[in-house]
């Protein structure tokens, strides 16, 4: 009986190492692809485009409007918010990213379960199904 339950120790200890590094992966995926996500972004998003400067325009007289001190604070607010906006985008973007590569590594495990053999099945499972069964029933 002692060989079963450090088993059943080792496989849950590699279980929760399995998501623990798991998660670390995910999680330096997104960061990476947000980080690189905010790069693109943010090189194509400068004062030169006339676009901005109206986003920024309207930014500046919606925080004039709604209680900013002077034009220069506004519009270093409005510079902020467009960080903002870009920083969420990307990140929404690195996510995409993420779901992405999770997707591609679910394919690919899913074809290695297909190409797995089938195996011959162990009585081992059934007849301490069996024992424990018959312990409650007698």
């Amino acid at each position: 009986m002692p060989r079963k339950l450090a088993a059943s120790g080792v496989f849950n200890m590699m279980r929760n190492l399995g998501g623990a590094f798991g998660t670390a992966i995910l999680a330096t995926i997104v960061t990476k692809r947000e980080q690189y996500q905010s790069n693109i972004i943010g090189s194509s998003v400068t004062l030169f485009m006339e676009t901005v400067r109206d986003r920024v325009a309207h930014l500046t007289s919606y925080f004039t409007a709604h209680g900013s001190v002077d034009a220069a604070a506004a519009h270093h607010q409005a510079l902020v918010a467009l960080g903002k906006i870009i920083r969420r985008q990307s990140l929404i973007l690195g996510f995409s990213d993420t779901f992405a590569v999770l997707a591609i590594v679910l394919v690919f495990a899913a074809a290695l379960v297909i190409l797995t053999k089938k195996g011959q099945a162990s009585n081992i499972g059934a007849s301490v199904l069996c024992a424990r069964e018959c312990k409650l029933f007698a």
